[in-house]
């Protein structure tokens, strides 16, 4: 079972992706969390193989939050997972740390698709 961690501070978008991952029977959305503060201190338990985090949040940015993660030394993958749809954005967010990059426009599938891929390490 995959253990995914939310990241995004808008809860519309939470319970919709919550919603697209109880769809399957290998991943499993176990928390969530809506600023920085919260997956920093979430990034900390056992209980999470990949977090899929959003760019834009209150207080800190997403690249802000990969940083930290790296320095603490937090070795789960993170799927970035944003409305911007520049190549900039993609390759900034794999330069910071993210194990991979997909667009909101994405249909389900894709969201599926690459959590699998992140966990494998694709």
């Amino acid at each position: 079972m995959i253990r995914v961690l939310i990241v995004d501070d808008h809860l519309i978008l939470r319970e919709g992706l919550k919603m697209i991952l109880e769809e399957t029977e290998d991943i499993q959305v176990v928390d969530e969390a809506s600023d920085s503060e919260e997956v920093l201190d979430k990034a900390k338990e056992n209980s999470i193989d990949v977090i899929v985090m959003d760019i834009n949040m209150p207080k800190r940015d997403g690249f802000s939050i990969l940083r930290e993660l790296k320095v603490r030394g937090n070795k789960i993958p993170v799927l970035m997972l944003s409305s911007y749809s520049g190549e900039d954005y993609g390759a900034l967010s794999i330069k910071e740390g993210a194990a991979g990059y997909l667009t909101k426009d994405h249909a389900p599938a894709d969201l599926i698709d690459a959590i699998r891929k992140v966990i494998q390490g694709k």
